[in-house]
Parts: structure tokens; sequence; C-alpha cells
């Protein structure tokens, strides 16, 4: 073959290449997340190419607030959310949405209370005004509890929660003094004890298997598309799998750490939260909607837990 020939037939092979990764690159089905913070789970998967595997594009946007989140959910802007299964139980069945925790981010977590400088005792938050996410949902709940627990009522006036959004905005409320207290991740409350800020308690003593962060999904949205909901699923279980897995945990903890700004100490702890399956944690889910029954909200769906939640796509996507 000439050199002539053989360079047009090397021009011709590149081209078509080029033509399949470009369909290769339309194929894939664009799934869009709204989160409150990218779990190391999907940080993983999308890192290491698990969900192009699988035919999809993960589009992640961070939340302001859990109304913003589920708002969008119900509307159709997102496909997923990631966040507490308290505001599955607020939101399911408005504007005749049914929304359905799927899978397990993390299992359990302890929820640390932080508080200015000038709280010394429990007893000085008496008359403060307490920075939340949204008043009704979620950690708003399980700080109530841990005050109550410590002789301070909403319903006696003892206290005024706030709603500020994430713990980012949280966070900006106490440092400005607009606030005395809050649930803050780890992350924040690091940087609350340059400005004093200190820990007067946490949820382990009250609600010690309060489930943690989950994934949820417009039950008819899922329904209709199945084989999306379930390849998501598998390409997630893979991250997860991948980040946790020994021989693969350092690499993970980097990578995780270079996607979200962490330290390694921060990074590392973002992979020892996942849950270890995935699976839905029904017993700490039960915890959660205990509590919002204790507190006398009305769910729109029922009492039930059943009606929260759908594990036929965690099954399916492990091939149960």
């Amino acid at each position: 073959m000439s050199r002539k020939l053989a360079l047009c037939a090397l021009a011709l092979l590149v081209i078509v290449s080029f033509g399949k990764v470009s369909a290769q690159q339309k194929e894939q089905k664009k799934l869009r997340a709204n989160v409150f913070r990218i779990d190391a789970a999907s940080a993983a998967a999308r890192a290491q190419g698990f969900f192009a595997a699988e035919g999809l594009g993960l589009e992640v946007t961070e939340t302001a607030n859990s109304t913003e989140q589920m708002l969008g959910l119900i509307q159709g802007k997102f496909e997923l959310v990631a966040g507490g299964f308290d505001n599955v139980l607020a939101w399911s069945g408005r504007e005749g949405v049914e929304i359905v925790a799927i899978a397990q981010v993390s299992d359990t977590a302890v929820f640390r209370v932080i508080v200015r400088p000038e709280i010394k005792t429990w007893a000085d938050l008496k008359g403060k005004k307490l920075a939340v996410d949204a008043v009704d949902t979620a950690f708003a709940l399980v700080l109530r509890r841990v005050l109550l627990a410590h002789g301070l009522d909403l319903n006696r006036g003892d206290y005024e929660l706030v709603a500020r959004g994430t713990t980012a905005l949280r966070f900006a409320s106490m440092l400005k003094g607009e606030t005395y207290g809050a649930i803050l991740n780890s992350q924040l409350e690091l940087k609350g004890a340059d400005a004093g800020m200190w820990c007067i308690g946490d949820s382990a003593q009250v609600l010690p298997d309060y489930s943690s962060s989950i994934l949820a999904v417009n039950r008819q949205w899922a329904q209709s598309n199945r084989d999306t909901v379930i390849g998501y699923l598998r390409g997630w279980l893979k991250g997860l799998n991948w980040a946790r897995d020994p021989a693969s945990r350092a690499a993970a903890a980097k990578i995780i750490g270079a996607d979200l700004n962490l330290n390694a100490k921060l990074a590392a702890e973002r992979v020892d939260e996942l849950s270890p399956t995935g699976n839905l944690n029904l017993p700490g889910l039960q915890v959660v909607l205990d509590l919002r029954n204790q507190f006398g909200f009305k769910l729109l769906k029922g009492d039930k837990l059943a009606a929260y939640y759908d594990a036929t796509f965690i099954n399916a996507a492990k091939g149960k």
C-alpha cells in the first residue's frame, strides 16, 4: 500500500472512530440530580465512568434548601434527589405526586448541635433563635427532639426556629449573630471552632437509629423510566463498592477530596459514612416517621412506612 493510500485509510479510520464516540456520547441519557452535597458513591461512580457505562450522564446541582429541592422534584426539574427521608414524608402527595425513597446513602447519623460562644448551657438557648433548613422538616425535627430532652419545648415558646437553608447558610447566620445554634456538618464545625463555636450535644442518646441520607424519586416518573433508574443505581452501587473496597478506598478518597474540595480527613469521612449495601434502612426510616408523628404532623399519604419507599429498584439493580 502506498504512503498516500495508507494516510487516507488512517484518516478514514479516525473519522469512523470519532463518529462512533460522538454517537455514544449522544446516546447518553442525562439524569438531573439535586443534592445538599454530592455523596462519595456518586462522586466515585462519575469519576470512574460507571454512570457513563450505563449510558447515563449525571448532572448534579446543589440545593439551597429542602423546599427548592422537593418542589423541583415534583415539578420535573430534577429526576433524582438526595437528602433526608423526612422531606419525603413531608412532601409526598403534594400536587398529586408520590415521592419515594429508593436507596440509602448513609444508614444512620449522629447530628451535632453547634452553638455560638456565648451559649454555655442548654438553658442559655431559651429565648434564642436557632437556624434550620426549613422549620417543619428533617434536621429541624431532630433539633426539636434533642432540645426537648434538655427541657426546651418549641410549643412552649422556649426558642424560635428560623429557616435559613443549607448548613452553609445556617453557619453564615450564626457567624453574623442572627442565630445562636444549628445542626452543622463536621466541615463547618471545624470552621466554627475558629470563631469560638462549640458542640453542646448531639442526637446520639435520643435518636440513635435515625436514618441518614437517602435517594428519592417521583414514583410515577420512576415507574415510566424504570430501566433508567435501575441503570443509575447499578452505576451508583459500583461507585459505592469501589469507594468502600480496601483496595481502592485511598484512591476513592483522593478523587472525592479533589472533586469536592475536601481535605484528606473529611474526604475519608465521606467514604466512611456510606451505607455498606445501599439497601434502605427500614428501621431507621421508621424512626424518622415516628418523630414526625410525635410532633403532630399529618402526612398526606398516611402514617404507614410502606407508602414512602420502593425497594424494587435497588433490588433489581442488584439482580434480585
